[in-house]
C-alpha cells in the first residue's frame, strides 16, 4: 500500500519530470540526457549556402551527414531561408530528419530607412512571425539590434516587448542574441541589463552567444546565476587564443566544460554551434568531433 508520504513524494518527481524538456526527461524509457542535443546555426556555412548558384538542399544534407538533427538560420544574401520561401525550406529541412528551430532576424535597424530590401522586426514583425509558423519554426530571435545610445536601447526593448508578444499569440517564443556590445553600458547601464529588466521573462528570452559574452568580460555562468532560465538558447562558439577571432570548438580559449556543468541554471533547451566565416564543412564537423568526445560522452 502507497502512504500519503510516498504518494506525495512520487507525484512529485513525476510532477517535475514532465516539466523537463525531453532530453532530460528519462520517463519516456530513454536514458535522460545531461546537455541538450547541440545543432548548428547555419550561418556557419554562411559563405557556401549563400553563394551564387548553391543548391540549398545539397548544404542541409552535408549538416545532416555530420549527426546534427536542429538547425537555427540566418537572413543572408539568400534571403531569409535561402532563396527558398518558409514552408519550401521546412520541408527540405524535414525530409533530411532536421528539426528548424529558430530563425535569425535584425531588430532595430541601425538607419532610419533600414537596410535596403531587408525585413526586420520593427517594420515587418508579424509577417516574419507568420512565415515562421508556417515553416513550423517554433523561435523568432533578433541577430542584432541598433543599441548605440539609450535612446536606441529603449526602442529597441519595445520592440522585444511586441516581438514577445506576437510570437507568443502564435505559440512561439522569442529570445535576443547578443554581441560584445549589448554588455557596455551606456548612462550606468548595458543593454543587456535593460532589455532583461524591462521584459517579460517568459515572453523575451536570450540566446547566449558564449564566446561574445566571454569576449566582452562576462562569464556566462555568473549570468545564469544573476538571470536564471532567460537562457533557453545557447551559441556555441569558441575564439582562437592568439587572434581571437571563431575557431572550431575545443580549438580556443572558451572553457565549456565549466560551462556546461553548470547549464541547468541558464535554463537551456537548445545547443547551437556557430563559427562566424567558416569555409568548408569541416570547420563544423571538427567541433562536433570534440563536443561529442569532451562533453557530450560525459551525458
Amino acid at each position: 500500500m502507497i502512504n500519503r508520504r510516498n504518494f506525495l513524494k512520487t507525484s512529485g518527481i513525476v510532477a517535475l519530470s514532465s516539466a523537463l524538456p525531453a532530453w532530460a526527461n528519462s520517463s519516456n524509457g530513454y536514458p535522460a540526457l545531461k546537455y541538450p542535443p547541440f545543432g548548428l546555426q547555419v550561418y556557419t556555412l554562411s559563405s557556401i549556402i549563400n553563394a551564387p548558384g548553391a543548391d540549398t538542399k545539397t548544404v542541409l544534407k552535408q549538416i545532416a551527414d555530420l549527426g546534427i538533427k536542429e538547425l537555427e538560420t540566418a537572413t543572408g544574401s539568400g534571403g531569409l531561408y535561402y532563396r527558398h520561401s518558409a514552408k519550401d525550406f521546412a520541408a527540405m529541412v524535414n525530409d533530411l530528419g532536421l528539426k528548424w528551430i529558430g530563425n535569425h532576424v535584425g531588430g532595430l535597424p541601425r538607419t532610419a530607412q533600414g537596410a535596403a530590401g531587408s525585413r526586420n522586426l520593427r517594420d515587418n514583425l508579424q509577417q516574419i512571425v507568420d512565415e515562421a509558423t508556417e515553416g513550423g519554426c517554433g523561435w523568432v530571435i533578433c541577430s542584432s539590434s541598433s543599441i548605440n545610445n539609450l535612446d536606441e536601447i529603449k526602442r529597441t526593448t519595445e520592440i522585444f516587448v511586441k516581438a514577445g508578444d506576437a510570437t507568443a499569440k502564435n505559440k512561439m517564443k522569442f529570445a535576443y542574441h547578443n554581441h560584445q556590445s549589448e554588455f557596455t553600458a551606456i548612462e550606468g547601464i548595458s543593454a543587456f541589463d535593460y532589455v532583461l529588466g524591462n521584459t517579460d521573462k517568459n515572453k523575451v528570452f536570450m540566446e547566449l552567444d558564449l564566446a561574445w559574452a566571454i569576449a566582452a568580460g562576462m562569464d556566462p555562468v555568473s549570468l545564469f546565476k544573476k538571470y536564471p532560465n532567460r537562457f533557453p538558447l545557447w551559441h556555441i562558439k569558441d575564439l582562437d587564443k592568439v587572434s581571437g577571432k571563431p575557431c572550431p570548438v575545443g580549438k580556443g580559449k572558451v572553457d565549456f566544460k565549466h560551462i556546461f556543468e553548470n547549464s541547468r541554471l541558464s535554463g537551456v533547451k537548445h545547443a547551437f554551434i556557430e563559427q562566424d566565416g567558416a569555409k568548408h564543412i569541416d570547420d563544423p564537423a571538427s567541433s562536433v568531433v570534440w563536443l561529442k568526445a569532451n562533453i557530450y560522452n560525459k551525458s
